[in-house]
C-alpha cells in the first residue's frame, strides 16, 4: 500500500470535501425543494381532476429512512388503487428527502445517495412517454397526456411548464449526485485503507476475502462493498496501480476559483427564488378554480326563473344590451366576530383569477436562470404581490363557495362543484412562500447588522 498515495488522497479528499459541501449541495439542496414543489404541484391537479385519489392511509406512513415506492408492473384492474398509493408515496418520501435530510457529505452515504437516485429516477420525467418501460412512467404520462387534452390553451402551458421542469431539475439532480457519489467512493476506499494497512503483511496482495475480514474486524457495522473493494485491490496491488491513482487524484482536484479574493457578500436570493417557484405551481390550481366556478355560475343562473325574470332576459336579448353584471352577496365569518356581508362582482373575480393565472403560468415557464437572473427587488416584488393576491383570492373564494352551496336549489346540490380541496392548495402554499420571503428579510437584515460590525461573513 503506498503511503504517498493515501497522504495525497487524503489531502484531496479535505479540498474536495470543502467544494462539494459549499457549492455541489447547496445546488442540490435548491434543486430537490424545487423538485417536490414542481411535483407537488402536478400531484395536486391530478387529484383536483379526479385522476387519482387521496391516499386515505397517507397519514399511517411512517416516516424515517427514504424508502422507493413500489416499482413492480400492475393490472388495469388494480391501475387506480396503485396510482394512489405509489403517487402519494411518492410525495411523502420527497417531502422526507427536502425536510429531513441532512445536506453534508457526513450524512449522504453511498446507501442514501442510491436510495436519493433511486427516489429521483422513480418517474422518468426526462422520457416521459407512454410506451416508457417503467410502469409507473407509463402512466403518468398517459395521465398528463389526458390532462393536457382536458385544459385550456393556458392550463395546457402550465402543465408543460411543470413536466419541463421536472426534466430539467432532474438532470441536475443527478448530475450532483454523481459527483457525491463517485467523492464517497473514493472516502470509503481511504478509510478501508486506513483501517486495514496494519494488518495486511508487506509484499503480499490481499484478496477480497482477506480484506473483508479486516474491514468486519476493524470497521464493525459498516457497509462492505465488494466493488469498491476489488477497485482498491487493482489500484493499491496490480501494475496499474499507479496509473489508476494518478487518475483518481486528478478526478479529485477542483477548479481553482477565479473570483477576485476578499469578502464576498453572501446571497440569499435562492429563499426568493423558491418563493417565487412556489407560488408559480399556483397557475393551474387558478385554472381549475376559474372552471369550477364557471360551472358552478351557470348551475345557479339557470334556477327556474319567474316570466317576468324570462321576458327582462329576452328583451335584453332582442336590442343587444348587456346583461346586467351577476353580483353576489357572501358573507365573511372569522372566529370570535360577527358575519361581514360583501358584495363580490362575479366577471371581476374572473378577471382576477385569469390574470394571476397568466402571470404564474408565465413565471412557471422560465428556466431557473432566468430567475436567478432577475434582482432581488423585482423577485421581492412579485412574492409581495403574489402572496397578497392569492391571501384575497383565498378570502372570497371561500366565501363564494359557500355561497354556490347555500343558495343552489337543493335538486342541484349534487352538481355543484366545491373548490376546498384547491383552497387549501393556494393557503399552503402562499403560507410556504411568506416563509421563504421572512428567511429572506431576516437574514439579509442579520447580514447587513454584521457587515456594520465589520464581521467577516466567510467565517
Amino acid at each position: 500500500m503506498d503511503k504517498d498515495y493515501q497522504t495525497a488522497l487524503s489531502e484531496a479528499i479535505q479540498i474536495r470535501r470543502v467544494y462539494i459541501e459549499k457549492s455541489v449541495l447547496d445546488t442540490l439542496k435548491e434543486d430537490l425543494r424545487a423538485f417536490y414543489n414542481a411535483y407537488e404541484a402536478l400531484y395536486r391537479m391530478l387529484l383536483t381532476k379526479g385522476m387519482v385519489k387521496e391516499d386515505p392511509y397517507r397519514q399511517d406512513v411512517q416516516i424515517g429512512e427514504i424508502q422507493i415506492p413500489e416499482t413492480a408492473a400492475f393490472s388495469e384492474a388494480e391501475k387506480d388503487k396503485q396510482l394512489t398509493i405509489r403517487l402519494s408515496h411518492y410525495d411523502i418520501q420527497l417531502d422526507v428527502l427536502v425536510n429531513f435530510y441532512q445536506f453534508n457529505t457526513t450524512y449522504f452515504t453511498l446507501d442514501r445517495i442510491k436510495r436519493v437516485l433511486g427516489l429521483i429516477k422513480y418517474i422518468d420525467w426526462i422520457n416521459l412517454t407512454p410506451d416508457s418501460s417503467s410502469p409507473i412512467t407509463r402512466a403518468v404520462a398517459e395521465m398528463t397526456n389526458q390532462l393536457r387534452r382536458g385544459t385550456d390553451a393556458l392550463g395546457v402551458g402550465g402543465i408543460i411548464g411543470l413536466i419541463q421542469r421536472l426534466a430539467r431539475l432532474s438532470r441536475s439532480i443527478l448530475a450532483a449526485l454523481k459527483i457525491l457519489f463517485d467523492f464517497n467512493r473514493e472516502v470509503y476506499k481511504f478509510e478501508v485503507r486506513t483501517a486495514v494497512s496494519s494488518r495486511i503483511p508487506q509484499g503480499k496482495s490481499p484478496s477480497v476475502g482477506d480484506i473483508k475480514k479486516h474491514v468486519a474486524a476493524s470497521m464493525p457495522g459498516e457497509p462492505i462493498y465488494t466493488e469498491l473493494l476489488e477497485e482498491l485491490i487493482k489500484e493499491d496491488y496490480s501494475s496499474m496501480g499507479p496509473e489508476l491513482q494518478q487518475r483518481i487524484l486528478q478526478s479529485m482536484k477542483v477548479a481553482e476559483d477565479k473570483q477576485e479574493t476578499g469578502t464576498q457578500e453572501v446571497s440569499f436570493k435562492h429563499f426568493l427564488v423558491e418563493g417565487v417557484q412556489i407560488m408559480s405551481g399556483l397557475a393551474p390550481i387558478l385554472l381549475e378554480i376559474g372552471i369550477k366556478l364557471d360551472a358552478n355560475e351557470g348551475i345557479l343562473a339557470n334556477r327556474k326563473l319567474s316570466l317576468w325574470d324570462k321576458i327582462k332576459r329576452l328583451l335584453a336579448q332582442m336590442v343587444n344590451k348587456e346583461p346586467e353584471p351577476v353580483v353576489y352577496e357572501v358573507v365573511y365569518q372569522y372566529s370570535g366576530s360577527s358575519p361581514v356581508r360583501e358584495l363580490v362582482n362575479f366577471d371581476q373575480l374572473r378577471s382576477k383569477i385569469a390574470k394571476k393565472a397568466k402571470q404564474f403560468s408565465s413565471a412557471q415557464n422560465m428556466t431557473l436562470a432566468k430567475i436567478n437572473a432577475l434582482g432581488d427587488e423585482q423577485l421581492t416584488n412579485f412574492l409581495d404581490q403574489g402572496i397578497k393576491d392569492i391571501q384575497s383570492l383565498y378570502k372570497i373564494l371561500n366565501a363564494v363557495d359557500d355561497y354556490f352551496k347555500q343558495k343552489v336549489d337543493p335538486k342541484d346540490r349534487d352538481r355543484i362543484k366545491g373548490i376546498k380541496p384547491e383552497l387549501s392548495t393556494l393557503k399552503n402554499s402562499y403560507i410556504k412562500a411568506n416563509q421563504r420571503r421572512s428567511d429572506y428579510t431576516l437574514l439579509k437584515e442579520e447580514a447587513e447588522q454584521l457587515k456594520k460590525l465589520d464581521i467577516d461573513q466567510k467565517g
